[in-house]
């Protein structure tokens, strides 16, 4: 007589299909693995492409902001010829007003002397004594 040992169902199911793992679904911990991997490689591309459109609107908005300045810079240029301190001492001549430098003699004059005032008398005396 020889002794075997009581069969347990599951080991011997397991010596006979080496692929039942597989037909089961039960890969592992690495059975996400690939699908994750997947999954984050398409949010990264997103990410990317994103990145990418954001970066070709700031290029646009500096060569705008270039483009804008210089129209600026033309505009105040052109302006300071109707605004500017030539413009207005033109208009004074026009106006019939004399330049100041061809002026004789020019006087700063206020119509009557600056009031003095003299600072109040003292109103409250305090006293203390020590004892």
């Amino acid at each position: 007589m020889t002794y075997r040992p009581p069969r347990n169902e599951d080991a011997s199911d397991h010596a006979t299909d080496p692929g039942r793992d597989k037909k089961a679904g039960t890969g592992g911990p690495f059975r996400l693995a690939l699908p994750l991997y997947l999954g984050l490689l398409l949010v990264t591309a997103a990410l990317g492409a994103a990145n990418q459109g954001l970066r070709a609107r700031q290029v646009a908005l500096v060569s705008d902001k270039t483009v804008l300045q210089a129209s600026v810079a033309r505009a105040e240029v052109r302006a300071a010829a109707v605004e500017g301190p030539s413009a207005i001492a033109r208009w004074a001549e026009g106006a019939g007003m004399v330049p100041l430098p061809e002026g004789r003699v020019a006087a700063v004059v206020a119509p009557e002397p600056a009031p003095v005032f003299t600072p109040p008398e003292p109103t409250l005396e305090l006293t203390t004594e020590w004892r």
